[in-house]
């Protein structure tokens, strides 16, 4: 936490990269570069795909959510009224052509003009693109993150899911002024992201220039440590390089951090026992529950880090999902978190609810307690 800019991210003194020890049992990335994204998409369709075609659904992801942005930006700068609503499932239209030249780095040519077609699409089927009704010219929040934040906008991969639809109605009636929330907000997340995969995508537009919000909320760090294995140290720098990222690319916004979501590999939904658990011998190595006393480590120094920043918060949910037992520390229990990895539907208003209380406390400067 004593690092302050890129020039104090130092990879040569990482110790170990690997959250089981040593650097080669995992698939670590380098957490000061961006790197494209798409390792999870070929599980989520369910079909045998080269990783080209993997790529490609993941760009088709990344440039929803870059024309949300740049909707939203438009819409909160010019000050217009109403409610865009964009068909997401137009722009997904005769794509193919566009990722060609994916690893020549010449794609982005070719997907602006594809863009500019999409833009002529009959829209019918309405995302979430908060109004501009209030006076301001800025949007409150931007949610940036993974699959827990891309849960918001109803889809996974950009596609639109089913069992999401009640989070994304949750979320617009929690972060949409017209629909009874506090604030406006908007959500651009992509399931299966790492640290690196978020830092390529807010350096390939998904901030654009005009899109300047008051808040910054970053919820990132889980497939880091689930997708890539990363050890403590490499998962805090991923998530700092992004801060640092948004700093220099917005110097006038508050980022808040998020801490990263518990998780627990038991179906009890244990995180760390203190009874009779400990005494029960397993052959299964994450039975023990590595992740959450590694994610305790770096919300530690995640929080340590932004009382140490101007403009940038910590924000510690939790209090939202976590609870103290007589035996050990759980996952709260009951509906929040049903697969001990992503917050249900119940788990995105509770969590949604303390978010809006410290936005709160953070615009509208009131003391915090």
């Amino acid at each position: 936490s004593h690092i302050h800019s890129k020039v104090d991210l130092h990879i040569g003194d990482v110790d170990h990269w690997c959250i089981h020890g040593g650097d080669v049992s995992c698939v670590c990335e380098d957490p000061t570069e961006p790197t494209f994204g798409g390792g999870y998409v070929d599980s989520f369709l369910g079909e045998e795909e080269e990783v080209d075609d993997s790529a490609k659904h993941w760009m088709k992801a990344h440039t929803k959510n870059k024309k949300r942005a740049e909707r939203i930006a438009e819409l909160f700068s010019s000050g217009k009224q109403g409610t865009l609503s964009p068909d997401i499932e137009d722009w997904d239209d005769d794509w193919d052509h566009v990722m060609d030249d994916l690893y020549n780095s010449e794609y982005e040519n070719d997907k602006e003009e594809e863009e500019g077609e999409d833009d002529a699409t009959t829209t019918t089927t309405t995302t979430n693109v908060p109004s501009s009704s209030s006076s301001s010219n800025t949007i409150d929040v931007v949610f940036l993150g993974d699959s827990i934040t891309e849960q918001r906008q109803g889809t996974q991969f950009g596609e639109i899911v089913d069992d999401y639809i009640g989070i994304k109605k949750v979320f617009e009636k929690q972060f949409t002024k017209e629909k009874g929330g506090m604030f406006d907000g908007v959500a651009l997340g992509l399931a299966g992201d790492t640290s690196p995969n978020l830092l390529w995508r807010i350096m390939n537009g998904e901030i654009p220039p005009n899109l300047n919000p008051a808040v910054f909320w970053i919820t990132i760090g889980t497939n880091d440590f689930l997708k890539t294995q990363c050890s403590e140290e490499v998962v805090l720098l991923g998530i700092l390089r992004i801060v640092e990222e948004i700093q220099y690319q917005k110097p006038s916004s508050i980022i808040v951090i998020n801490s990263i979501l518990p998780i627990s590999t038991r179906s009890n939904g244990v995180l760390d026992d203190r009874g009779p658990f400990r005494k029960v011998k397993t052959t299964v190595v994450h039975d023990s529950n590595i992740w959450w006393p590694a994610i305790v480590s770096v919300n530690n120094e995640l929080e340590k880090f932004a009382s140490e920043q101007h403009n940038v918060k910590y924000f510690d949910a939790n209090k939202v999902f976590v609870e103290e037992r007589s035996d050990g520390t759980y996952i709260v229990e009951g509906t929040m978190m049903r697969d001990h990895v992503h917050p249900s539907k119940e788990g995105h208003k509770a969590w949604g609810k303390a978010i809006t209380e410290r936005l709160d406390i953070i615009l509208n400067k009131k003391h915090e307690i």
